[in-house]
């Protein structure tokens, strides 16, 4: 109606472009509201594909602030940036010598073997099940508890002087023969002794345990005795250690982390193979490719071995264990022959190297030299180790990938390298690889000795640890290069999406990802233990060493090159 008029001859030219001026504005108007809206909801589509807003990504994102303490710089000291905040919220128990992330998921893994094991009894349960229960009950009834004295041995094989044996430290009987002939003989049989009765002390009655109190107060720190639930929980998994992975297995791991470990295992192998075809200067050709060889040849074990769901398999493994609940000592005595007998059935035979000799719940990781074999057990297949695929990729790689990464290195270290592909003990190198290797390792050792470590008082041994820093040091390295290769091929080179109110990116969730499960705290007296004893490196240093030797973490916390965390022309590589 109003276009009608506008048309008409008696309308006055001043009005009329007025009006026009007006509908134009209006048209200005509304035409910017709806770019506005539109840039409005692309800008919130963009958000939303930017960061990660499911439950699981806020729980990931709240475990990562739970650790971290802002207030240090990363590249001063990347693992009290990790691990600070962690550390001041989780003080050493007091029936504890030391206390970290890997403790809290031992204690986490025991809570639920614990409820497992005080769950009734069924009729239809499998017998092996059944039996785990009546051993775990007869450990927790103190009243019944005896002295546990070892029966004289009687075995049905005997090893005559002509067998042959390996002697794996042989440079450690040398030593043990030249003090046991120095030692007084009352000393040498009050030492064997004591070990026998210490060997079992920790599952007598409180009379005993308080006397070891008194020993665990001077050589560890500790002022409390662990609760005894724990003590026979670790018992019995010990000692059936396939009815107790069983009972773990069915209720706690779930097919899929297999699988997911399985794809996260061959894209590390890769990573490892391709940084020794392409960057390894120093191993001449013919000792790479028998390398190669090797890192292909690695037999990878994960979470259980398949037996364990075998129900006739694990039934006729106890058939010969008659358990009483109220009589703890003649059930101590019935597995401690079930065990001998157990290792003594392989005497003379050839182990297969498929075999599975690790306990399922166990929250820890290997490489065996002899099989040529890494094994994760389902133990340590927990969070925030291992994340599902719900969760950033990132953390998953940083933690229990870099493990991955760690335990194949292994075979590679110090050590493994003297086994071929076959585990079998061979010189497979040349002069001048092994010469050039030496080099390489030294430069290591030297860094490694240089960390003073507060919690002792002492320095780090850099010839100690050298394997194990090998490990970490190229382990990281072949992780980060796989999980770079998996964003790009699987993600078409785009980034996850980012953690909410973390602040960091997901290379740099990586590198924290590691550290985090290296978070552990210690006495005085376990710290100086750690050191004069221990195969690794304090866990400060197993992160700062590592991290400050790799160009790619200076690169993504943009580290300058006078901060400790570059360590620039000075870094050590060996893998």
């Amino acid at each position: 109606m109003e276009l009608e008029h506008l048309g008409g001859g008696g309308v006055k030219p001043e009005r009329g472009n007025t009006r026009l001026y007006r509908i134009a504005l209006a048209m200005c108007v509304c035409l910017c509201a709806v770019l506005l809206l539109a840039l409005i909801l692309v800008s919130q589509k963009s958000s939303q594909e930017e960061f990660c807003l499911t439950p699981e990504c806020i729980e990931a994102a709240g475990s990562v602030l739970s650790k971290i303490d802002r207030s240090i710089d990363p590249c001063e000291d990347f693992y009290s940036f990790s691990c600070g905040g962690w550390l001041k919220e989780n003080p050493i128990p007091e029936d504890s010598s030391s206390y970290g992330i890997y403790p809290w998921l031992r204690q986490h893994v025991d809570i639920r073997l614990k409820e497992l094991l005080e769950a009734p009894s069924d009729p239809d349960e499998l017998d092996a099940v059944t039996k785990a229960k009546i051993l775990y009950r007869s450990c927790m009834n103190e009243s019944f508890v005896k002295a546990v004295v070892e029966s004289k041995n009687d075995p049905a094989r005997s090893i005559s002087s002509s067998e042959p044996v390996i002697v794996r430290a042989p440079q450690y009987f040398k030593e043990l023969v030249k003090l046991i002939n120095t030692t007084d003989p009352r000393t040498v049989a009050n030492y064997v002794q004591w070990r026998t009765v210490f060997s079992r002390i920790t599952t007598l009655s409180r009379r005993f345990l308080y006397r070891y109190l008194d020993y665990a107060r001077v050589t560890t720190g500790t002022t409390s005795l662990t609760p005894r639930w724990d003590k026979c929980v670790n018992y019995v998994e010990n000692s059936l250690v396939y009815a107790t992975g069983r009972l773990f297995v069915n209720t706690h791991f779930q097919e899929d982390k297999k699988h997911m470990m399985e794809e996260l295992i061959e894209g590390i192998r890769w990573a490892f193979i391709d940084m020794l075809e392409k960057e390894n200067d120093w191993m001449d050709q013919p000792t790479k490719i028998r390398a190669i060889e090797k890192a292909h040849a690695v037999l990878a074990k994960v979470g259980y071995p398949e037996f364990i769901l075998n129900d006739t398999y694990l039934s006729e493994n106890l058939k010969e264990l008659k358990f009483n609940e109220l009589d703890y000592y003649g059930n101590v005595m019935q597995t401690l022959k079930f065990i001998a007998q157990s290792d003594i059935a392989w005497l003379r035979k050839s182990v297969p190297r498929t075999e599975w000799f690790t306990n399922p719940t166990t929250v820890n990781a290997f490489y065996s030299s002899s099989t040529n074999q890494i094994r994760f057990p389902a133990g340590e297949l927990q969070k925030p180790f291992f994340w599902g695929r719900e969760y950033p990729r990132s953390l998953s790689y940083g933690a229990i990938g870099v493990i991955v990464g760690h335990e194949l290195t292994h075979s590679f270290d110090n050590n493994g390298r003297k086994y071929d592909k076959n585990g079998n003990l061979d010189q497979w190198w040349s002069d001048s690889s092994v010469t050039a290797f030496n080099e390489k390792t030294q430069c290591m050792i030297d860094q490694y000795n240089g960390y003073y470590w507060d919690e002792a008082g002492l320095n780090v041994r850099g010839k100690r640890t050298l394997a194990e820093n090998i490990a970490d040091n190229g382990g990281i390295r072949e992780v980060f290069r796989a999980y770079r290769r998996w964003v790009d091929e699987s993600r078409g080179g785009v980034e996850e999406p980012l953690l909410p109110g973390v602040g960091l990116n997901n290379n740099q969730l990586f590198f924290l990802s590691y550290a985090h499960v290296r978070c552990n705290s210690y006495r005085p007296e376990a710290a100086r233990d750690q050191i004069q004893s221990g195969a690794h490196s304090p866990p400060k240093y197993r992160v700062v060493g590592a991290m400050s030797n790799y160009e790619e973490f200076r690169k993504v916390f943009s580290c300058p090159e006078s901060s400790v965390m570059n360590r620039g022309a000075q870094s050590c590589r060996v893998w």
